[in-house]
Order: structure tokens, then C-alpha cells, then sequence
């Protein structure tokens, strides 16, 4: 009997070592072994009495578990070319970045506003786009986390300075441009050589009559442009003389009263109101029309489809057209010019969106290694440079080999302008934009005159500042 106790009692102790060596967990781990207690175990037979220290091991194992973090982008979209190229973009980021996650979201419609009320219901993406015309929106609201606190200078420097300039307020950044664009004149020059037509237009009133002599020869609008966008509208103004538009108090809406601006944009909204709204009321083609008058979604889709034979555009639709009318080629189809002269020159406006974060990001370091990959020399590279998306924001890529010769050539038509207006005029350009457009787009689709249209974007101005 005392020999199977004996025996017993030794089973239990093995199985007790033996058990502690077992305790473990998937995934990596760290173990660390220290003694924690020494003690003396009896063990009596029926010949012997034997004493055998053992000593006793805690054995602790820590599983460390890396969490994945997981981020929200939200921005717009210039077609199915740029959706593209950030998912590719994205796919290599997760690849460099394997515990964060990204989702792209993709709003087609009064983007910043959605924004801002997503801020509302706590559901704003951690990341998202926010155009140089609402960053003061923005910033003033305090939604933008200041990309200062976590950017070294030395990666800041690297921009061209006129682009981060609309996203500063008192010493610190608010946002990274991840590329800029400037306004060209895009031509069918096939269109052009079937209406006798031997070279682009070098001022306003020859891109009208230009534009009435196409439709005339080819029975293909000459010009397309969106009703409203008084974006589009400033570079006409300014290149006859007017100041810079910029509204910040109530009294600026007085540059409404400068003679130029109200020639100017008239002669605006007359494009359409005469070249598209009174042509057809005497049964005649239109020379100008909007893209769905045509049958387009947009500009580069009226364009693309060789349905129009001008727009004018920025940088963004070059990708679009390689991507989706790869036949109608650049050079032999199709190529760009500068923005027409006025009596003052020429002036074109440049667009810049920066990737900003939620300033209520629960993962800003996260969101920030999201922004400085894809703004940063390594995603500008392949999603601006080699995809041709637009135009980097980073100084030193004017000569990189693998710049589109269309964005090239775009570069070039610089020193022809006297003037390249960021598109910014007060701390409520966003706002105003689409208030001074829905005026401008009424007066042209004709129901109201262009002076009473001028003298309600007055009243937005005094109306919008008078508080």
C-alpha cells in the first residue's frame, strides 16, 4: 500500500512540471522563466527514506496580439480613373502598413457640406479631401487636426509654398495638397481643321466666334462649360483688368460694381443665354451647351465622346481621356492651349485639395502615416507622376522622365500668364462659390437678366458678412 501511494504521490509532482511547460498562446510570444520558490518534497518507501528538493517554476507566457487599425478616406471622384488609382494606391499603402486598414469612400455630391454635417452626426471619415476654397471653413470650425503637430519640417518644405499657403492660419498646417491643377483649353483639333480653323484661340471673343464657326462647318458645339461656376468665370474678369476677387467683409461687395466685372460676366453668362437659350428659340444648333445637353456627365466625358469641340478644364481630365477614349489621341486628336488673353492678359486658376485629418481621429498617428504616404515623394510618384493623375504638389518633379508629355506641356504655358490665381477669395469662398454659381446659372438658362444676376451676388456678399 505505502508503495502505491508512493508512487502516486511521484505521478502527481512529474504532471505538475509537466503541466507548466504547457501554457501557451497562438500568435507571437514572449516568455520569460524565473524561479519563484524552493521547497522540499518527502518520499518515504518501504527501504528508504529519500529527500529530494525540486524546485517549483512559474512559467508566464504573454500573448501579444498587434490590433489592426482601421481608417475611413473620403473624397470625390473625376471618374473611374482616379477610383482606380486609389485603390491601387490604397493596395500598396496596406502592404507597407499591415496593422491599418483603409476604406474608401467616394461622394459624388455637395462633398464639404456632407462633410461638415458628418461631423454633426460623429461620423466623419478619419481622412478626407477639403479644396483650397473651404479650408477656411474648415479650419475656423476647428474640424481639421493640425498636420504641424505630427509633420517634420523637413517634409512640409518639400511643397511648392503657394500650395500649402490657403491652409495655414496662425503659424500652423492644416492639411498636405496631394497634387494642384491649372485651368488649359482643351481642342478637337480634327474638329478644328473641318471648320478651317488653324490655330486655338488667343482671346475671349475669338474662343466665341470660333466656337459659332465650328458648329456652323461641323454641326458639333463649339464650346461647353457649366452653368454657374464662377471659378471658371474669375480668370476672364482678371485678365480684362479686374482686381483679384476677395471677400471677407461686407463692403467687398463692391468689386460687383467695377465696370469690368460687370462687362466680363455678362459677356459670361451670355455664352449660354445667347449661344445655347436664344439659338434654339429660333430653331438654330447651339454653339454652346452644357455636358447634358450632349448626352455627358461632365466636361471630360462631353470631351472625350467628341461631342464638343472645347472646354475648358483642368489638369484631372488628361488621365480620364487616356483611360476611357484611349483611340482619340493626344497630339493627333486632340491637344491644349493656354487660356485665351483679355485685355490684360492671360490669367488661369489653380486648384489644390489637400488630404486632411478629423481632428477627432481616434488614430491621428495612423491617419498621418496614411496622409504622408500618399502626398510624400513615394505616392506621388505612382498616383500623380507615372499615372498622370495630375500635377504634383512636390518640388523637383518638372524633368522626371516619367511625367505625361501633357502635363509637361501644361507646365509650360506658365511663363504665358501673368497671373495664377489659387482658387480662394475669403474666408467663405466654399459658401459663396455655390451661391454666386446658382445666380450665374439661372441668368443662363435665362430666368433672370445678368444684371439682376450681378446684383444678387452683391446682396450674397453684404448678406453673408453683414453680421
Amino acid at each position: 500500500m505505502k508503495k502505491i501511494y508512493s508512487l502516486i504521490l511521484v505521478s502527481i509532482v512529474l504532471l505538475g512540471v509537466a503541466a507548466a511547460g504547457c501554457i501557451g498562446g497562438g500568435g507571437t510570444t514572449t516568455t520569460s522563466t524565473s524561479p519563484t520558490a524552493t521547497g522540499s518534497t518527502v518520499i518515504k518507501t518501504e527501504t528508504q527514506v529519500q529527500t529530494q528538493t525540486t524546485t517549483q517554476t512559474k512559467t508566464t507566457t504573454q500573448t501579444q496580439i498587434e490590433k489592426k487599425v482601421f481608417i475611413r478616406f473620403a473624397g470625390w471622384s473625376a471618374g473611374e480613373t482616379e477610383m482606380k488609382n486609389y485603390q491601387k494606391i490604397i493596395s500598396e499603402f496596406e502592404k507597407k502598413y499591415p496593422n491599418i486598414e483603409v476604406k474608401y469612400e467616394v461622394i459624388t455630391k455637395m462633398f464639404h457640406e456632407n462633410i461638415l454635417a458628418s461631423f454633426g452626426a460623429g461620423v466623419a471619415p478619419d481622412v478626407f479631401y477639403v479644396d483650397s476654397s473651404w479650408a477656411p471653413i474648415f479650419i475656423n470650425k476647428g474640424a481639421l487636426y493640425p498636420i504641424s503637430n505630427l509633420a517634420d519640417k523637413s517634409f512640409t518644405d518639400q511643397f511648392y509654398p503657394f500650395l500649402l499657403k490657403p491652409f495655414e492660419k496662425n503659424g500652423k498646417l492644416y492639411g498636405i495638397p496631394k497634387d494642384w491643377s491649372m485651368l488649359v483649353l482643351f481642342y478637337n483639333k480634327k474638329l478644328f481643321e473641318q471648320a478651317g480653323i488653324t490655330k486655338p484661340p488667343q482671346t475671349w471673343e475669338e474662343l466665341e466666334q470660333d466656337a459659332k464657326i465650328i458648329t456652323e462647318k461641323t454641326g458639333v458645339p463649339g464650346l461647353a462649360i457649366y452653368l454657374g461656376g464662377f471659378n471658371r468665370y474669375v480668370p476672364v474678369a482678371v485678365s480684362n483688368g479686374a482686381p483679384k476677387p476677395w471677400f471677407e467683409k461686407a463692403s467687398d461687395a463692391s468689386w460687383f460694381d467695377n465696370p469690368v466685372v460687370k462687362e466680363t460676366l455678362t459677356w459670361y453668362i451670355n455664352l449660354y443665354r445667347i449661344g445655347n437659350v436664344q439659338m434654339q428659340k429660333e430653331g438654330k444648333k447651339p454653339y454652346v451647351v452644357q455636358p447634358s445637353d450632349v448626352g455627358a456627365g461632365w466636361l471630360g466625358d462631353a470631351f472625350g465622346q467628341q461631342k464638343v469641340a472645347m472646354v475648358i478644364s483642368g489638369n484631372w481630365m488628361i488621365p480620364f481621356l487616356a483611360d476611357q477614349f484611349p483611340d482619340f489621341k493626344y497630339g493627333t486628336d486632340w491637344d491644349m492651349a493656354p487660356l485665351p488673353a483679355g485685355k490684360d492678359g492671360r490669367v488661369t486658376m489653380a486648384y489644390t485639395v489637400i488630404l486632411g485629418i478629423n481632428a477627432k481621429t481616434k488614430h491621428p498617428q495612423e491617419a498621418w502615416d496614411f496622409v504622408k504616404f500618399i502626398t510624400g515623394p513615394e505616392g506621388q510618384k505612382d498616383l500623380v507622376v507615372k499615372a498622370g493623375q495630375t500635377l504634383p504638389s512636390i518640388k523637383g518633379f518638372e524633368n522626371d522622365p516619367d511625367m505625361w508629355p501633357q502635363h509637361k506641356k501644361t507646365l509650360s504655358f506658365i511663363p504665358e500668364y501673368k497671373q495664377l490665381i489659387v482658387f480662394l477669395w475669403g474666408p467663405k469662398s466654399g459658401e459663396l462659390e455655390g451661391k454666386f454659381s446658382d445666380a450665374m446659372a439661372s441668368a443662363m438658362r435665362g430666368e433672370m437678366t445678368p444684371e439682376k444676376a450681378i446684383e444678387v451676388m452683391k446682396q450674397l456678399v453684404q448678406e453673408e458678412f453683414s453680421s
